[in-house]
Formats: structure tokens, C-alpha cells, sequence
């Protein structure tokens, strides 16, 4: 009775969904990658202010997605979240929202289909999802939803998806822009007597459902931050890396090996059904391998990708590969497709999630998350960094970046503003640095990782024992360790030693 009330897919999702975002998160900390998300929300609770206040030197604007952050807000002001259960939360719904999706536009009655549905994007959970904080799971949600009205023919709610995306990462219009392009093909099955009702239809709905929003969503953007865009500190590219004036070398690569080492089979065969079948498929077909695999890989080449974690910037590009195969294998009971995504999903897929998942259990034993909550015991404090990490969400710390991150003109600190700085502690692993501060800085060395110097005990309880035998697979490196410079003439040098010397740290003379 109950797979004729739920669908299949929904029935087995729940226990891999629970499994994930129940057990998983007990032994997962916020990364790097994630402290401007939640920087940001923070900020806007606490602040309480819907208008740009110029005086203010709180920066609010360093997310790359606008709409995740004001939900992690919505959820601790309203609801009274903490920000790790707020991100949680969003994740773990949007993670269902895209099931429901997904399984609407494949709309199979297979029970094949329907595994290989929830393999795949429960993989995703693994791979994307690991990172606490990152938004790319909400993000994946947002995309389908465009993908879901479009394929339906449903151009009102097209419209209002498409407002959405651009709302939360403006460059979002690239993906979704061939989608409103490809609904004008509608036109074709309609007599020649309804043609311009048709048009004058679709062009009122963009003006009040596209435009106008946009207008005003920028417009309130500009009140607010004073801006229209966001800061652009994660679309970087270095002039040595350039190549034909565009593209990046090292985005490049990244691309390369994330096709060649997660998604080749897919791949191959999403490519071959194309080739053999490109006369007879429906034009909705190229609509979506241009939006979420050509326009994708051709984006991610114009900048550098040092920063991105978990190949999350290739999420649309796994969306559209996963997309285009259930519908093949619906529509046309392709046996090459169907091959190769079981491929795939026995020699890809699992190998590579469940290497996140032994990656994402070393994240419980980050040594400068535990360092960082002692260190916000000291109030007061200035911090000099190259690079996201918890001081500056953790901390009322006040941190400066000297790589030029999170400013507006992406102003680095010259080796003249470094040697004159007096800030309580320097994280950096740039040798020629250290050697100038030395006089003034007594220099750290710092396990990355508490198993570098405590002693593990293995655990009675059956289930923490699954997780610390499988986090134990993973060797560590007892030299991965990180520099922080203490400044020998602080207030607060003595407390920052200690704490250091309690979490491995061992001074260098």
C-alpha cells in the first residue's frame, strides 16, 4: 500500500538521506571554504539592518550565493538555529526537493530507473554535501527546478525559476538563458493564427516575471551593498595562467581531470547517444546539454579553481550528465546508456563517494577548528591571514587578509605593511615572510590534524566504531603541519602560546 501512496525513489531515499545528514554531521566541520557563508549570515542577524549603512565596516557581501545565505539567516532568526544546524537543514531539504524534481521530469515507472536515480544523487550528497556550508547542494536544488518548468512546458514558473537563480549567484543567467530560448520552439506546434498571441504571451510573462524582479532585485542590492554584483574574489585568474586572452590553464586542468577521473562514463555515453541519434532528438535535449555541459565547461575555464572543493563548480555538469541519461534510458530503452551509467555507478561512482566520505570524517579531527574555540576565549584579538578559516567566523577577532580577499579592490598587504603590522598572530607558510617577521614573531609549527599527536582510543559503541575504523583507512601525514607567527610583544602572546603547545604546536627557533 505504501508504494502506491509514495513513490518508490521517495521510499528508499529516506534511510540514505538520514544516514548522511543524521550520522554524518556529528563528525563534520565547517571547512574553509564555508566561513564567508556563514560570516555573512551572521553579520545580517546581528546587524538588523535592510539598508547600506556606508559607516558600517562590516563587510555582508562575500558569498557567492546570495539566496543561500538569506536562507541560513531566515532559519537563525526566525527559528533560532544554530548556523551548522541552519545549513544542515537546508541542505538535507533541498537534497529531498531535488529527488521530488528529478523524479517528476524523468517520470519513469522502473524500478531501475529509479535506483540509479537515487545512486546518483545520493553520491552527490557524499561528494558535494561533505562540505558543511557549502551551498552547491541548495544551488543543484535551484537549477532543477528551472530544468523541471522547462521540460514541462510550463513558461510562467520557468520564468519565476529563472528570477531565483539569478538572485542567489547572478552568472547563473549563463545556464539558464539557453532554456528560455529553447521554450520559444513551442512555437512550431501552434497554427499560424495563434502565433502572436503566443509571443505577446511569453514576452508579457518575462517583462513582469524576469525583468521587473531583476530590476528590483538589483536595485535593492545597490541600496544595500552600494553595488550591484557581488565581490568577485572566487572568479580569479592569474595573467600567467591565461590562455587566448580568456580562458585559464589551471581551470583547464581541473576540468579535465574531473572528466577523465569521475564522469568519463557518463560522458561517453551521453556523447555517443548525441552522435548517433542527432537528427531525430528533440530539440530540449540540446537545450539542456548546452546549458549544463558545454556552457558549464566552457565557464569553468575561464578561472582559476584553486578553492574548489569537491569539484563544486563541475556540480551542473554532473546534473546535466545525470539529466540526459535517465531520459535516454526512459525514452528511447538505450542499452549503451544504460551501460554506461551502470559503469559508472559501480566503478565511479561509489569509489569516489565513498573517498569524500573518508575525507570528510578526517574534517572531526581539524586541529585549527579546536584551536580557533580556544583562541575565542581571548577577545580582543588581530589576525592576519592569507586564506578562509575559522578565526573569522569563529573569533570577534578582528582579521585582515592579506592575500586581498574579501575586499572590494583586492588590495594585498605589500612586504612594507606586513613587516609594520601588529597583529596578535600571522597565519602564513610563505618562507621569505617568515624570515623578515621573525624579530618581532616567534614562529609555530601546527599539526593540521589532532591524530598527528593525540592518542585514539577505539570506541565500544558499535556505530562510532564503524566511523572511527573507516576514518582510520585514511593514513595521515605526521608532517602536514601549518605556521602561525605570535607576536612576542602582545597582550595576549602567553595565552596564544599556551593554547598552541595544548593543541601540538612546537615553536621554531
Amino acid at each position: 500500500m505504501i508504494f502506491k501512496k509514495f513513490p518508490f525513489v521517495y521510499v528508499i531515499c529516506i534511510p540514505l538521506l538520514w544516514f548522511f545528514f543524521k550520522l554524518l554531521p556529528v563528525f563534520t566541520h565547517p571547512c574553509d571554504f564555508s566561513t564567508a557563508n556563514f560570516i555573512y549570515a551572521e553579520n545580517f542577524n546581528q546587524v538588523k539592518i535592510w539598508c547600506f549603512d556606508p559607516t558600517n565596516t562590516m563587510r555582508f557581501d562575500d558569498s557567492s550565493n546570495f539566496l543561500y545565505v538569506a536562507c541560513i539567516w531566515l532559519l537563525i532568526h526566525f527559528l533560532k538555529f544554530t548556523t551548522i544546524k541552519a545549513a544542515l537543514a537546508i541542505s538535507a531539504l533541498s537534497m529531498l526537493v531535488s529527488i521530488y524534481l528529478l523524479h517528476r521530469l524523468v517520470g519513469s515507472r522502473f524500478w531501475s530507473v529509479h535506483l540509479l536515480l537515487i545512486a546518483l544523487l545520493f553520491m552527490s550528497t557524499q561528494i558535494w554535501a561533505g562540505v558543511l556550508g557549502d551551498e552547491i547542494i541548495f544551488q543543484g536544488m535551484l537549477w532543477l527546478m528551472a530544468v523541471h518548468a522547462f521540460w514541462r512546458h510550463r513558461y510562467l514558473w520557468l520564468m519565476v525559476a529563472c528570477t531565483i537563480n539569478v538572485m542567489a549567484r547572478p552568472d547563473n543567467i549563463f545556464i539558464i538563458l539557453p532554456l528560455i530560448i529553447a521554450s520559444y520552439i513551442d512555437i512550431k506546434k501552434l497554427k499560424e493564427r495563434d502565433k502572436n498571441k503566443f509571443i505577446f504571451r511569453r514576452i508579457r510573462r518575462t517583462f513582469f516575471f524576469l525583468i521587473i524582479p531583476m530590476i528590483a532585485y538589483f536595485t535593492y542590492r545597490y541600496l544595500y551593498f552600494g553595488k550591484i554584483l557581488p565581490f568577485n574574489w572566487l572568479h580569479h585568474s592569474l595573467e600567467t595562467d591565461k590562455r587566448y586572452g580568456v580562458f585559464n590553464y589551471e581551470g583547464f586542468n581541473f576540468l579535465k581531470h574531473y572528466l577523465r577521473f569521475f564522469t568519463l562514463p557518463l560522458l561517453i555515453g551521453v556523447a555517443f547517444y548525441f552522435v548517433k541519434e542527432f537528427k531525430t532528438l528533440n530539440a530540449r535535449y540540446y537545450a539542456l546539454a548546452i546549458s549544463f555541459i558545454l556552457i558549464p565547461i566552457l565557464y569553468n575555464c575561464t578561472f582559476a579553481q584553486d578553492e574548489n572543493l569537491g569539484f563544486k563548480n563541475q556540480y551542473a555538469i554532473y546534473l546535466g550528465l545525470v539529466m540526459l541519461s535517465l531520459l535516454f534510458i526512459r525514452d528511447y530503452r538505450s542499452v549503451s546508456q544504460g551501460f554506461t551509467t551502470a559503469v559508472f555507478v559501480i566503478f565511479f561512482g561509489f569509489k569516489i563517494s565513498f573517498l569524500y566520505f573518508q575525507k570528510t570524517l578526517q574534517s572531526a579531527n581539524d586541529n585549527g577548528y579546536y584551536i580557533t574555540n580556544d583562541l575565542a576565549q581571548i577577545h580582543n584579538g588581530k589576525a592576519i591571514v592569507y586564506y578562509d578559516n575559522f578565526i573569522a567566523w569563529l573569533t570577534e577577532w578582528q582579521v585582515t587578509f592579506a592575500s586581498g580577499k574579501h575586499t572590494k579592490d583586492g588590495h594585498a598587504l605589500t612586504n612594507d605593511e606586513l613587516a609594520s603590522s601588529v597583529a596578535d598572530i600571522i597565519i602564513t607558510d610563505n618562507d621569505k615572510s617568515i624570515a623578515m617577521l621573525k624579530e618581532k614573531y616567534d614562529v609555530f609549527s601546527v599539526p593540521k590534524n589532532i591524530r598527528q599527536f593525540e592518542k585514539e582510543t577505539e570506541p565500544e559503541n558499535s556505530l562510532d566504531k564503524f566511523f572511527y575504523k573507516y576514518s582510520h583507512k585514511l593514513p595521515i601525514n605526521k608532517n602536514d603541519n601549518f605556521k602561525m607567527l605570535v607576536w612576542k610583544f602582545g597582550n595576549n602572546y602567553n595565552d596564544i602560546k599556551e593554547i598552541l603547545h595544548e593543541h601540538g604546536g612546537k615553536e621554531i627557533k
